[in-house]
């Protein structure tokens, strides 16, 4: 008898700080995705029916009507809220009356767009990299910020890369305001 080993390998992230990373175990209410056609996705929420529609090269137009509409056509009607796709725009989630936008084409500059949907209003707009993190309760979720150094941080590897550091701030998301964590990592950068 033989036995054979498989050794799975991650990122090693190198974590500075005190504050936990604790609260919601997903930062955005659970949405279930049917794609109706070609380039068109419908997302089933407990409130909201969100209709994302490829358009362009990259981004998303999004029409957000009430669930009890059941209609998933990518066609705006009165009552619907539209979200045109300005620049690489995508749906990235919906938790109570808020939607979430993802903007950006690369891993390095993405920005983090939130919008009240009852209000018809955005509230967020923040540069970010990698994921959003649940936060602590249901109004709050981890952002990472990304910035570029000239040398790497003090603990991080040198590598062919340009060197950086993530800072993850706790974002409130009714009120746009942002608290340092006081928790970084070491980032590379293209």
């Amino acid at each position: 008898m033989t036995l054979g080993c498989l050794w799975l390998t991650a990122p090693v992230v190198l974590l500075v700080g005190t504050a936990p990373l604790l609260g919601q175990a997903n930062p955005f209410d659970r949405v279930t995705p049917d794609s109706t056609a070609p380039g068109v996705v419908c997302y089933h929420h407990a409130q909201y029916i969100v209709v994302e529609r490829r358009v362009m090269e990259v981004g998303s137009d999004l029409f957000v009507r009430p669930a009890q509409s059941r209609r998933c056509d990518a066609d705006s009607l009165p009552g619907d809220y539209v979200w045109r796709n300005q620049d690489a725009d995508y749906f990235l989630g919906v938790r109570g009356e808020l939607l979430f936008i993802d903007r950006g084409t690369g891993p390095d500059a993405r920005t983090f767009l939130v919008v009240n949907l009852r209000t018809r209003r955005q509230l967020v707009q923040m540069d970010y990299v990698g994921s959003v993190i649940a936060g602590r309760d249901s109004l709050t979720v981890g952002i990472w910020q990304g910035y570029t150094l000239t040398k790497p941080a003090a603990g991080c590897p040198a590598t062919e890369m340009i060197p950086g550091v993530d800072s993850l701030f706790w974002l409130d998301v009714r009120s746009g305001v942002a608290r340092f964590a006081k928790q970084t990592r070491c980032a590379e950068r293209q």
